[in-house]
């Protein structure tokens, strides 16, 4: 089977949606499937990366976004799948590109559609008020509602946008490596990689620094454990438009700012020597980084919305509101805890995903869909 997916918004640096593009395509050709990866660039050109084809479409730069791209000619975008003959195209992107599962449908090929982010959330978060974009994201809802075979959502959460046609939706929780994200045996003192002092908890936030992910949470969270005598280093992984605002709101405070880490090993031996870590987003479709932190044994706080709740139960964590206040008082709660039953009970839940898991749910999936379509045409 030839699996095609297509992807807007997506850099070499991207964080979550890449990793899932690149994790699913892993285990899809690691079940005898070709896979192909077609992305916006700032040219068209084709390239193998870890084995698969990657087919960049000129798209254009989104102001103020970091690099992404956004592929808005259709006819590249047509003349490009129908070169590359896909058996199923896994689409994930539902705005610039939502004209594809139509497209599809009327050249007989399934089509489906991974809903990374619920779009009612992104224009309410990232656009004004005052800008008109409702009506566009809605037309662009509806055209995926109509024509896409199904609907692929990682959580019960991201699920609830799409209550009208859940005969088409399927949860698909994602994964996690377990080679890479995974308890280490002893804690390592090199800056880099672990911040952890015996008589101080660290409590790591590990993400893109901005606001849909709710960084600043967690320097309200350092400020009332100050106020309150608690003693806690914070690290923050990640960079974003916020960071400037950040540093500021840490002034006083106990908190290192790493910037980003893009090596995965180096990312994973700061998640496991880490005491706690905070995920404040309300906003999580899943949460890959909650479920990385817990495979290495580090508890984690979510908030209580959103598809973290999904992830971390009181064994491994906590559920608080995102604000200051509360998750200062659950951070306290943890601090009281066993940590070593902590950390045990977190890779027990983490234990629960893997990508092998994903990738087959994906994989019948497109079977049931590729043999309807073959009975439909005889």
């Amino acid at each position: 089977m030839h699996i095609v997916q297509v992807a807007n918004f997506v850099t070499p640096t991207s964080g979550g949606q890449r990793l899932a593009l690149n994790s699913l395509a892993e285990q899809y050709l690691a079940h005898g499937h070709t896979t192909t990866l077609v992305i916006p660039g700032s040219r068209k050109e084709t390239s193998i990366e870890n084995n698969r084809e990657v087919v960049s479409l000129p798209g254009l730069p989104l102001p103020f976004s970091g690099g992404y791209r956004a592929i808005v000619r259709r006819g590249e975008m047509q003349e490009t799948l129908a070169e590359l003959q896909p058996d199923i195209v896994e689409l994930s992107d539902k705005t610039t590109l939502s004209w594809v599962p139509q497209w599809c449908r009327n050249m007989g090929i399934p089509c489906v559609v991974f809903s990374h982010e619920r779009a009612n959330e992104v224009v309410s978060e990232r656009f004004p008020k005052w800008l008109p974009v409702s009506p566009v994201f809605r037309r662009w809802s509806e055209n995926i509602e109509k024509h896409a075979d199904a609907i692929i959502c990682a959580s019960k959460f991201s699920a609830e946008e799409y209550l009208p046609i859940q005969d088409r939706v399927k949860i698909v929780p994602l994964g996690v490596d377990h080679q890479v994200f995974r308890p280490r045996d002893s804690r390592v003192t090199d800056q880099k990689s672990s911040l952890t002092n015996v008589s101080v908890p660290t409590i790591l936030f590990a993400g893109r620094l901005s606001f849909e992910k709710r960084p600043h949470v967690v320097l309200l969270v350092a400020r009332v454990l100050s106020l309150r005598g608690v003693t806690a280093k914070f690290v923050i992984a990640g960079d974003g438009p916020m960071r400037r605002q950040l540093e500021a709101m840490a002034d006083g405070l106990d908190v290192t700012f790493l910037g980003r880490i893009s090596n995965r090993q180096e990312l994973a031996t700061l998640m496991a020597s880490a005491d706690l870590a905070i995920a404040p987003s309300p906003l999580e479709t899943f949460g890959l980084s909650i479920l990385e932190i817990l495979a290495c044994g580090t508890p984690v706080i979510v908030a209580n919305a959103g598809g973290g709740m999904e992830i971390v139960n009181e064994q491994c964590g906590a559920i608080a509101s995102p604000d200051g206040e509360s998750m200062a008082d659950a951070v306290e709660t943890i601090l009281k805890r066993d940590l070593n039953d902590l950390r045990r009970n977190c890779v027990a839940r983490a234990a629960d995903f893997s990508w092998m898991i994903a990738a087959q749910s994906m994989i019948d999936l497109f079977t049931s869909l590729t043999y309807k379509q073959e009975s439909w045409a005889a």
